[in-house]
């Protein structure tokens, strides 16, 4: 049997969030949305990652979920994922904000990490001489 999805069957389940089809209330997720912010400004990331992608696979066309992920693995140094969460966010929500200028400032950052590892090394001005 082949696991391959009908057109139609994609377009229903890219249109309908998970939420919609577990009954799942918006004030339940409000509420490990709150949890998930608390735990990111106590910089515990490893549940915050978990409890992101939880509620990006309950509604994945909110860009909060990938917003706060993004952050959070900014803060660990993992850029590139960062950036691709803040993709997919944008997906959803292309003019949204905040999604927007947290990929700027990334992709700044990636820039500037790239160009310094691409410059060449110069000498020291004093090297130290073998007695």
């Amino acid at each position: 049997m082949s696991a391959e999805l009908t057109p139609n069957a994609r377009k229903f389940l890219e249109a309908t969030p998970l939420k919609a089809l577990l009954g799942i209330p918006d004030e339940a997720l409000d509420a490990v949305m709150a949890v998930a912010y608390q735990l990111y400004q106590a910089g515990r990331y490893p549940e915050v990652e978990v409890m992101c992608r939880g509620l990006s696979a309950a509604d994945h066309t909110y860009w909060w979920s990938y917003s706060l992920h993004a952050a959070t693995l900014r803060r660990q140094g993992k850029l590139i994922d960062a950036l691709a969460e803040l993709e997919k966010g944008l997906v959803y929500e292309p003019s949204n904000q905040k999604l927007l200028a947290m990929r700027t400032e990334i992709l700044e950052v990636i820039a500037k990490e790239t160009a310094a590892a691409a410059a060449p090394v110069s000498p020291t001005p004093n090297p130290h001489v073998a007695v």
